[in-house]
């Protein structure tokens, strides 16, 4: 896997496991309500993986606006995954995680960037580290 890249490997696209992350998966909150993350865990003595996918639902806002949340929340994970690949590189875990804005929409944030959306984006990455 590169460092900063985001592989096809690493991406969620099965629609049978994304049902069975949102059936049994733990939800997580960031602090500031910004970002909820569910995430499944389980055990793989061989090769480890953690597959990440972007949901946005419909009524958040029109589509150009939930490809742009979309984009921006790889992004943040992309910059911030080294970390919790490591853990389940070490633990010897299979991770697979949902990332979805929670009290984001259009109507609020025309205009989303970057810097709005990483700190979220860090505080559930870094309450997902420490708990698997």
């Amino acid at each position: 896997m590169k460092q900063f890249g985001l592989s096809a490997v690493e991406k969620l696209k099965s629609r049978k496991e994304i049902k069975k992350v949102i059936s049994f998966g733990i939800t997580i909150f960031s602090a500031d309500k910004t970002i909820k993350a569910i995430y499944l865990t389980e055990e793989n003595q061989e090769k480890t993986s953690v597959k990440i996918t972007p949901a946005v639902f419909k009524k958040l806002g029109c589509a150009v606006w939930r490809n742009r949340i979309k984009r921006l929340i790889r992004e943040s994970y992309r910059l911030n995954k080294r970390e919790i690949i490591l853990k389940s590189i070490k633990k010897k875990i299979d991770l697979i995680i949902i990332f979805s804005p929670q009290n984001i929409n259009e109507k609020t944030n025309k205009h989303l960037t970057l810097k709005e959306i990483m700190p979220g984006m860090l505080d559930v990455i870094n309450k997902i580290k420490g708990r698997i």
